[in-house]
């Protein structure tokens, strides 16, 4: 079991004593003495709940773990059931159900938006007139399509608003692709490309094959004024728009890091080995 898995059944009272067993389990790979003692509770046996807790409060201090927040953990969960709803299952509407619940139970009302029209479908079909003809096979795959539509799509919660408004000031490439503003910088170590409304104007690709054709990335980017960032979550793909410029970073590697953002005082964000941000 997962820790923020753990501490949500925590936050909403539902934890049993044999979760503790199942994360501490999952965690021996830490080889922590504590996490050992704790995982080597049966599971079989009448678990006493006040004991089970003291020793896992003894494993995290032993790992020196963090507490995750409330946030964090209800956000997992419902990235957990989001991901059971990426390919077909027959309980789609059941975990449907669970997302819009939980949405609306930590008042999270743009979850909820994301999921009020297969709701109100999923409602129509079973306790509404139906006038629409809907069968359980075509719900299922209206949520199948929804859930990868708001998958691939999820913006990140980042605020980049240090950057919106700088401008670019100039581009490095002697090591690495830097591209520095007046306060920060975007160091790339991944796959590029740079489009505007119409397609793709230039990609890490083309200056592989013609070195000269940095000038062009000069000639596109330096002067231009950064006017949004986005980030989606889950690709995981960085956008810097510049006006009708389009700068696309694309995190390409399961054991490298792909990019790093920062505005050299406090913030610093950047894309890990697998693609997770930090």
């Amino acid at each position: 079991m997962e820790l923020l898995a753990l501490y949500y059944k925590i936050y909403t009272d539902r934890v049993q004593p044999t979760d503790y067993v199942k994360w501490a389990y999952h965690a021996l790979y830490l080889d922590d003495l504590n996490v050992k003692k704790l995982a080597s509770m049966s599971m079989k046996e009448q678990l006493n709940i006040f004991e089970i807790e003291q020793m896992f409060e003894d494993a995290m201090n032993s790992l020196q773990r963090e507490i995750p927040s409330k946030e964090q953990c209800i956000d997992f969960h419902l990235q957990q059931l989001h991901v059971r709803l990426l390919t077909p299952t027959e309980h789609a509407m059941t975990i449907v159900k669970e997302i819009y619940d939980c949405a609306i139970q930590h008042e999270l009302l743009e979850e909820q938006i994301k999921w009020q029209g297969i709701s109100d479908v999923m409602d129509d079909f079973q306790y509404g007139d139906n006038d629409h003809g809907y069968t359980l096979d075509k719900i299922h795959q209206m949520i199948v399509t929804h859930a990868r539509k708001l998958w691939h799509t999820k913006a990140s919660k980042i605020d980049f608003k240090e950057f919106i408004g700088q401008k670019i000031i100039a581009i490095d490439t002697e090591i690495h692709f830097i591209i520095q503003f007046k306060k920060g910088s975007l160091v790339i170590e991944c796959p590029w490309r740079i489009r505007d409304t119409d397609g793709i104007l230039l990609g890490e690709t083309d200056i592989l094959s013609n070195q000269q054709e940095w000038r062009t990335v000069n000639e596109l980017l330096v002067g231009r004024t950064i006017e949004d960032v986005q980030l989606l979550e889950q690709c995981p793909i960085l956008i810097v728009q510049c006006g009708n410029i389009f700068l696309d970073v694309f995190h390409a590697s399961s054991y490298f890091d792909g990019w790093t953002l920062t505005d050299e005082e406090d913030f610093y964000v950047f894309s890990m080995h697998g693609g997770s941000i930090a």
